[in-house]
């Protein structure tokens, strides 16, 4: 029980590392509750989560046939590995380039206009993650070597895994979307800048242990 709790608290903060950098999904929930309200933020992550779900159960029933190969599994988790390490880097790079970077000015803008429907909103939280070129490569990477390790505890390690990737997602967008519908001014760049740097970290515990786990 142990190896699952972890499991769900290792995925939880990769995915944190993924949902900090901004990116086409940052912009829409921005955008989408300055016009139409908070819970728009919500029923975004909704519709990423629903397409992650068909993901990870595509993977669940597709891995566990060639579990029975140690190589493809040592395989999956070095390249997991290094790509953890280097979003770690890359990270820690951002930060001092100030590539990263989020107006928190112009988030804090109340507007609010009469918004489209619920499946509607859902389906853009769909349609911004295909439209993404790093999702693909986060899944076939770090996604499917985190799944090689979940599978070793059947259903309890996959939905640990699940559970703590969407809700990072939740966690992240919701609060951005409070503080664009409240106005908020108590997060700021330099808060933001260190809860990136904690995530880079973790990211490189997370990518030697991937590869050692590999290796040996």
């Amino acid at each position: 029980m142990n190896e699952v709790y972890q499991i769900f608290i290792g995925s939880m903060v990769v995915a944190f590392s993924g949902a900090l950098v901004p990116g086409p999904m940052l912009t829409l929930v921005i955008s989408s509750v300055a016009k139409k309200g908070f819970w728009t933020s919500f029923f975004i992550v909704v519709g990423h989560s629903l397409l992650e779900l068909v993901v990870v159960i595509s993977f669940f029933f597709g891995i566990l046939k060639y579990l029975d190969n140690p190589l493809i599994a040592k395989i999956i988790g070095v390249l997991g590995g290094v790509f953890l390490l280097y979003i770690g880097v890359d990270i820690i790079i951002s930060i001092f380039k100030k590539k990263y970077t989020i107006d928190f000015k112009s988030m804090q803008k109340k507007r609010t206009i009469a918004g489209k429907s619920t499946l509607t909103v859902i389906l853009k939280g769909i349609l911004i993650s295909l439209m993404n070129p790093y999702w693909f490569i986060w899944w076939i990477s770090i996604g499917a070597a985190f799944l090689v390790k979940s599978v070793e505890f059947n259903t309890p390690g996959v939905s640990s895994f699940y559970i703590g990737h969407i809700s990072a997602d939740f966690i992240w967008y919701l609060f951005i979307g409070f503080l664009v519908k409240t106005g908020r001014k108590f997060f700021n760049q330099k808060i933001y800048n260190g809860i990136l740097a904690a995530c880079s970290l973790f990211l490189f515990y997370l990518g030697i242990r991937f590869i050692i786990d590999a290796i040996i």
